[in-house]
């Protein structure tokens, strides 16, 4: 790997640590490694064995593939990443009832269709007399 795509992975994994809300130190625990080196692997200039980029992966959620830039950040951006910030505390049965929601959110604004606005008697504007 060349340190152009060293520096873009360890840009990808501080952005997936930083989307879960997890300190150097946490990553650094988790991989049993010290904080140091976890600087050194988002800084590019620390090679990451495939133990670590896999166990990695898994901390953050992800795919090797994704971590190694050949996936789209389709989960990280916008409101997903805010989204699955707010939830990654949560327990396994609140996820499932969040999950629930979201269902029920998506499948009644596709049974909604906007119904034409039409002027009838009792829209039309106060006239002095009536």
């Amino acid at each position: 790997m060349d340190l152009n795509e060293q520096q873009a992975v360890g840009q990808r994994l501080r952005s997936a640590r930083e989307t879960l809300g997890l300190t150097q130190e946490d990553v650094a625990g988790a991989l049993g490694i010290q904080r140091t080196s976890v600087i050194a692997i988002e800084a590019g200039k620390r090679n990451v064995s495939a133990l670590e980029l896999r166990r990695l992966a898994r901390i953050y959620r992800r795919s090797v593939a994704w971590v190694l830039g050949e996936e789209p950040d389709a989960e990280v951006a916008g409101d997903n990443g805010a989204l699955f910030r707010a939830t990654a505390e949560l327990s396994p049965e609140d996820k499932e009832q969040v999950l629930r929601f979201a269902e029920f959110l998506a499948a009644a604004k596709s049974q909604q269709t906007p119904k034409p606005r039409t002027r009838t008697a009792s829209t039309r504007p106060f006239v002095d007399g009536d």
